[in-house]
């Protein structure tokens, strides 16, 4: 059992969750209901069963602290008889606290009150659930506390509590019964009210009514998107690695270690094209340069720049899972005998309208390959094998000093 705090006009009441209901067998009052409780726990002694919430026909087990059972609601039957015959909802109860309830024809099924530390945990029950039924079609999905909060106003209304399995001590029991005459006593002004509540829940329900068919509304057009046509597939507009590292493979087997005596000193792959440098040595001619370089940054430096624009695009890959892009990643790696570094990203998010935000069905992965072996490993090969891992791109190349290092993006999904 679990214990939270439903806001409604800056007020908050404690409610409690995590319950395995069953039916009643047979149509008993409270003494069979609580007989046929106590046999179900004892059935099953490693869930250390040791409270109850009573219904008309059926009632739930819960395992909690006794020092804080003190009567708590259950919010599953608070939201029984205000919302429709048959429901299954998750809910947001905190920034780390998820809720899936389901109910089918005004009965909590056995499953339908549990509650989970993360979202994935908790869609995983939600399907789980929802391959039993269709539930009417009724499904409620709410992504944040505010709406959950939101959904639950109006709907809540509450009845079942929270109480011991067993019998507590004579003192707790001789409380007991002078609370249930107390509250005999003012069962009368109790029945007043009733009334009262009962005209206003009549004029209610019209509009829960309403407000539940607009947001079924937002719900099947929210399901009807495609996540992916809100976002830039990036990976699609780049080329497989081979043909981004053709043009730097030839730079490479044309350019000697020294020309006209200068140094070769970088060839760098980007996405504009070629660059190459060459460091000046002694008793080399400055007017006497490697062919259509110009003296860079530094005079001791010939630069010269090549523009190679890309026009052919990859073809169609699909995206891999994250773990195995990564495996695949440090494979190659480990073939090499290289150092990698891989950083991924969160999922980008796009908020659409006023309130509701769609996440990218793909993540984006930074990589690094640095301290290759040797020049010599730099070959059509390489590339080739890069090729084969889906959606990986290639965005620099970058030969200094005899060291080659390499860095581009990988995308996959989740």
């Amino acid at each position: 059992m679990q214990q939270v705090a439903i806001t409604k006009n800056k007020r908050s009441t404690n409610f409690a969750i995590g319950f395995w209901w069953q039916i009643l067998d047979g149509n008993g009052g409270r003494k069979e209901l609580l007989a046929q409780a106590r046999k179900l726990a004892e059935d099953f002694p490693d869930r250390n069963y040791n409270c109850v919430v009573p219904r008309k026909q059926q009632f739930g087990l819960g395992s909690c602290d006794s020092a804080k059972l003190r009567r708590l609601p259950s919010l599953a039957c608070a939201l029984v008889e205000r919302s429709r015959s048959t429901w299954i909802g998750l809910f947001r109860l905190t920034e780390e606290m998820w809720w899936v309830c389901a109910v089918s024809k005004k009965t909590i099924v056995a499953e339908g009150d549990q509650y989970f530390s993360s979202r994935i945990e908790a869609e995983a029950h939600l399907k789980s659930l929802k391959s039993m039924s269709n539930w009417d079609n009724n499904e409620v999905i709410c992504e944040t506390v505010d709406e959950s909060m939101e959904h639950f106003n109006g709907l809540i209304r509450i009845s079942e509590r929270v109480q011991h399995l067993y019998k507590q001590n004579r003192r707790g029991l001789l409380i007991s019964a002078a609370a249930c005459i107390a509250l005999m006593l003012m069962g009368w002004l109790l029945w007043s009210q009733h009334q009262q509540e009962i005209l206003e829940e009549q004029q209610r329900m019209a509009a829960i009514e309403a407000r539940l068919r607009q947001k079924q509304g937002k719900t099947e057009a929210k399901s009807e998107r495609n996540p992916a046509s809100y976002f830039s597939m990036d990976w699609k507009e780049t080329v497989l690695p081979s043909f981004f590292a053709e043009k730097f493979l030839e730079a490479l087997r044309h350019s000697e270690p020294y020309t006209m005596g200068w140094k070769l000193e970088s060839i760098i792959r980007n996405g504009e094209g070629i660059y190459m440098s060459w460091l000046h040595q002694q008793g080399a001619q400055f007017t006497e340069r490697p062919v259509d370089s110009i003296l860079g940054r530094r005079p001791e430096l010939a630069e010269i720049t090549i523009a190679y624009p890309v026009k052919e695009l990859r073809p169609t890959q699909q995206l891999i899972e994250k773990p195995e892009a990564t495996a695949r990643l440090y494979e190659l790696t480990r073939i090499l005998g290289a150092r990698l570094n891989l950083s991924w990203k969160n999922p980008e998010i796009k908020k659409i309208g006023n309130s509701e935000q769609i996440t990218a069905p793909w993540i984006k992965g930074e990589w690094k390959l640095s301290d290759l072996p040797a020049v010599s490993s730099i070959s059509e090969p390489l590339f080739a094998t890069m090729d084969t891992i889906p959606c990986l791109v290639l965005s620099k190349i970058d030969l200094t000093d005899g060291r080659c290092t390499m860095e581009g993006q990988i995308y996959a999904s989740y």
